[in-house]
């Protein structure tokens, strides 16, 4: 095998961040784009609508859904949605 690989610290490390917490700043460990995706699942939008208004494949949208599901702990598009307005991350929806 290749020669053990150097691992450069940048910045100032401060520990593990909780599983509730990530450097993005967004509850259950979410990355920019996995909130992207939320919000829109929680306004109704289809894989493929969401591919297409991100400018992504509807594979990786579907990458994106099954990681929301396993970090928030949901099993299906209305709890993800439900989730979203909970914890803010989404305006409810209207009437």
């Amino acid at each position: 095998m290749g020669k053990p690989r150097k691992y450069v610290q940048t910045g100032e490390y401060s520990g593990p961040l909780s599983e509730k917490e990530n450097r993005h700043g967004f509850p259950a460990g979410l990355t920019p784009r996995e909130k992207e995706v939320l919000a829109l699942i929680a306004v109704g939008m289809t894989n493929a609508e969401i591919a297409e208004e991100l400018f992504i494949s509807p594979h990786t949208v579907k990458n994106h859904v099954t990681n929301i599901y396993k970090k928030i702990q949901v099993e299906d598009r209305t709890q993800i949605a439900l989730w979203a307005i909970a914890a803010g991350l989404v305006d409810e929806m209207p009437d």
